[in-house]
């Protein structure tokens, strides 16, 4: 991308999340093909990660919550 260009509208980082979660998800549905585990593997991966916080924190159960969700939303198969 143009670095160069201005974000007159700050949409820039919006746009590249959106790039990084949509080649996410077709990545993960094309491996998906070959390794039917890969989607628990990866669920399984955030779970050990989260397992390693403080669960008194709001912030690190915030944290965990979210991370669960956009984890759900890129490992999900397509409806």
């Amino acid at each position: 991308m143009d670095q160069q260009k201005p974000d007159k509208f700050e949409v820039d980082a919006g746009a590249y999340k959106l790039a990084l979660n949509i080649v996410i998800r077709e990545l993960v549905e094309h491996v998906s093909d070959a390794d039917p585990k890969l989607r628990g593997r990866i669920t399984a991966a955030i779970e050990c990660y989260i397992s390693t916080l403080d669960p008194k924190s709001e912030l690190e159960e915030d944290f965990a919550e979210r991370a669960r969700g956009h984890v759900t939303s890129l490992v999900r198969p397509p409806s």
